[in-house]
């Protein structure tokens, strides 16, 4: 009979180590039941029954493996699974190949401001989800945020997290002391804004390569983080934009009441930092491209989640005024939303209407499965923005994604049908009633 080692065994092909800690140690694998890579953390033995940390060290671990499957977020590590063997628990995890941003915090490594600013405002959008949710992540730092491919940044590790709505007893004074916001040595329930602190100090040390607080012992820095001020970042580096300077002093702020009280707040002004930071015209921000979408009518009811999925799959264009977009009899299956400007809409060159930002079209010829062809013509009247995503990439997107994509071009037709009927009835009332014999 096989048993629960030798399943595991069985399903997973250990490649290589990718760290170890006190708790245990998380390796590189392949899943050969789902055929891909995964990151397996294991628990050390006796971590769960040490005499004097493991009712500690469980409760950890639960928070961790409760979270399977929950947060759901494309800046979150994704949990797939936790289980047990009789010699060991373990988690299936999301593998990010990449390193974490432990490597860039020291001053020879640092990242440039732009990529800075824009991984910041990801692990904040992460944390307002986690938030919302009901949980505080309680451990940020370098270490547990991965940099994945093209960009991508997670966070990790919520093994020390702080859940609102538990009916269990939490673990108390869990983190990493240097990211540790004041105010829990003095008993305070922990908040919102311990991780607004804690993104602060990580953003500072990712700006500098140095610790607003460097004390010698652990007494030493809880005195300097309740009695004294960090040295101002423009002492240490002086080409950080003054936006994002008052960013990271309000976030790392000693008194909580002064630290932002929301991360649309922290996110906000963030990207306020942003214009002053000199880019490539070619390098692309997520973050900003989000906020625009977020605003955008056609994306009024998407999840923050699918928001992002959009950015990921869309390409974004500049057209100017005379352009066309599509033709008539065209085969495409790709479809466009306007970010700003007009254009006109033909067929056989009589204007049917004209449309502006928020505008989606295309998704006729997407939905026409069997031809995709275009029905109208679309040209600019004025300079514009506009994204496109591609037939095939929506349809290999998440269905929830596809699900909301639906719902919409659903509410555009009912719309459209609506506005065809009033400008019948307004020509139809136009006209002079015909004598009665």
């Amino acid at each position: 009979m096989v048993d629960q080692i030798d399943n595991f065994r069985l399903r997973f092909e250990m490649r290589k180590e990718l760290g170890r800690g006190a708790a245990g140690e998380v390796h590189l694998a392949f899943d050969t039941y789902l055929q891909r890579e995964v990151a397996l953390k294991l628990t050390r033995s006796g971590f769960l029954d040490n005499p004097q940390e493991g009712i500690r060290n469980r409760k950890m671990w639960l928070n961790e493996t409760r979270l399977a499957g929950k947060l759901q977020h494309p800046f979150i590590v994704q949990i797939f699974e936790a289980c047990s063997t009789d010699e060991f628990d373990y988690m299936v995890m999301e593998y990010v190949p990449g390193g974490t941003l432990k490597q860039h915090a020291s001053f020879d490594k640092l990242l440039p401001i732009n990529r800075l600013i824009d991984i910041l405002y990801k692990v904040c959008n992460a944390l307002d989800y986690s938030h919302k949710m009901g949980i505080l992540h309680r451990d940020i730092k370098p270490s547990n945020v991965l940099l994945g491919e093209n960009g991508t940044v997670k966070v990790s590790d919520f093994g020390a997290a702080f859940l609102f709505n538990s009916d269990t007893t939490q673990v108390d004074m869990v983190g990493t002391l240097p990211f540790m916001p004041p105010e829990l040595f003095m008993q305070e329930r922990p908040s919102m804004q311990s991780d607004v602190y804690a993104v602060g100090v990580m953003a500072y040390q990712l700006l500098t390569g140095m610790l607003p607080f460097t004390a010698k012992s652990y007494d030493e820095m809880i005195y300097q983080k309740l009695h004294e001020e960090a040295l101002p970042l423009e002492k240490r580096r002086r080409d950080i934009p003054s936006p994002l300077r008052f960013a990271v002093h309000r976030a790392m702020h000693r008194d909580r009441a002064m630290r932002y009280n929301s991360w649309k707040a922290f996110c906000d002004d963030l990207a306020a930092a942003l214009p002053g930071v000199e880019r490539p015209e070619d390098v692309r921000f997520d973050s900003a491209h989000f906020d625009v979408l977020r605003n955008l009518a056609f994306f009024a009811n998407f999840s923050d989640n699918e928001i992002w999925e959009t950015v990921g799959i869309s390409q974004w264009q500049n057209r100017k005024a005379g352009e066309y977009i599509v033709r008539e009899g065209e085969v495409s299956s790709s479809l466009f939303v306007m970010v700003d400007g007009e254009a006109r809409v033909t067929k056989s060159d009589v204007e049917l209407t004209r449309m502006h930002a928020g505008s989606c079209f295309g998704e006729i010829a997407y939905l026409d499965e069997a031809k995709h062809l275009r029905l109208a013509t679309v040209r600019a009247i004025t300079d514009m923005r506009l994204i496109m995503i591609e037939g095939g990439s929506l349809q290999h997107a998440s269905d929830g994604l596809q699900a909301s994509f639906a719902k919409a071009f659903l509410n555009l037709m009912v719309t459209r049908i609506r506005d065809t009927d009033r400008r019948l009835l307004s020509i139809l009332l136009a006209q002079p009633t015909a004598d009665l014999p």
